[in-house]
């Protein structure tokens, strides 16, 4: 599992929460893993499923009209080899390569959420959860379990990806980021997605109930999660874009009829996008006609290092359009974070 195949260009550390963003080159093409600290008895890394994606998302600080990339999906043996360095010290002993592990913790949540849109690799997730047996006896974890952060393309791809899960019992959960309750705003936000909200919500509580009723995925699940509700929207409140009256009572009649935990997401703002400053109100308004267990509000860890919502080392990715001032940003964030282990 291990070659050298890939060349580590980079181990960047975040000073208040310690997140381990490792930095790798395949090819010329990038591959980043970021290992969270924020969880006591299990690591969580976040992963991605493509080298680079060109989805287009509004609020993601990786799309850039000016670049013209091809999105290339990741292969298993690259990957592998990437989280296994990731969750290691750089010098890893080929022996006995648990002992070059960063932490001692028995749980391992591998979480789909970085570069790319993991339904449309969904190979990976499939070839990687097979791999897990292999993985937790070289690392030393006892059990494995997954995420996935998804967009929707379309409904069919979903569909197709709740039948995959299923039948291989694979234990997952599925966080949807939903970031605007209404189709026509939603599609001029996220372009690449063509499907509806209630078509997504009703497909997304079906996957539910069939977790819930496979005991093979919910065994493993439950020692992940405090709850065996293996769904979740994200939503990030944006100024003027997604944070008025309209938008909020429509995601409180959706959230009333299907009854699904919504995270509400701290928002990285961009060039041309702000944080909103309606936060509290929604969360007041919404606790008041929901239940206490589907209102959550989160701050992504590793910030510093661009390993939060939406972020990425963007350096790697827009070397053809970097300014001068870009880069010489870069070369002060990079002395300012990197680390030799």
């Amino acid at each position: 599992m291990i070659t050298n195949n890939l060349k580590n260009i980079g181990v960047f550390k975040d000073s208040c929460d310690g997140t381990i963003k490792s930095v790798f080159n395949v090819n010329n093409k990038i591959i980043e893993m970021s290992l969270l600290m924020n969880k006591d008895k299990m690591d969580v890394v976040c992963a991605p499923t493509h080298h680079f994606c060109n989805l287009k998302c509004k609020m993601c600080h990786l799309s850039d009209n000016r670049i013209n990339k091809n999105m290339c999906p990741i292969s298993k043996e690259y990957f592998i080899e990437a989280l296994i360095k990731s969750l290691c010290l750089q010098e890893i002993n080929s022996n006995n390569i648990k002992d070059s592990r960063r932490t001692k913790k028995k749980l391992l949540l591998i979480s789909f959420m970085g570069v790319g849109e993991p339904l449309l690799n969904q190979k990976l997730i499939l070839d990687v959860f097979k791999e897990s047996n292999n993985i937790k006896k070289l690392l030393g974890y006892t059990d494995i379990s997954f995420a996935i952060a998804t967009m929707v393309p379309n409904i069919s791809l979903l569909k197709d990806f709740i039948k995959m899960i299923n039948a291989n019992n694979i234990p997952l959960k599925i966080h949807f980021s939903m970031h605007t309750p209404i189709d026509e705003n939603r599609f001029k936000l996220i372009p690449s997605s063509n499907a509806s909200i209630e078509d997504i919500l009703n497909e997304l509580i079906s996957y539910s109930l069939l977790s819930k009723n496979n005991a093979k995925i919910m065994n493993n699940y439950l020692k992940f999660h405090r709850n065996n509700l293996p769904i979740e929207i994200h939503y990030t409140l944006i100024n003027g874009i997604n944070d008025g009256k309209l938008e909020l009572n429509k995601i409180s009649n959706l959230l009333s009829k299907y009854v699904i935990p919504i995270k509400f997401i701290k928002f990285n703002p961009t060039k041309e996008m702000s944080i909103s400053d309606n936060e509290e109100h929604w969360i007041t308004t919404l606790k008041e006609k929901l239940f206490d267990f589907q209102i959550k509000t989160y701050s992504p860890p590793g910030k510093e290092v661009g390993s939060s919502c939406g972020e990425f080392t963007k350096h790697y990715y827009h070397k053809e359009i970097e300014t001068e001032e870009e880069y010489n940003e870069f070369k002060n964030w990079e002395k300012l974070h990197k680390i030799d282990y």
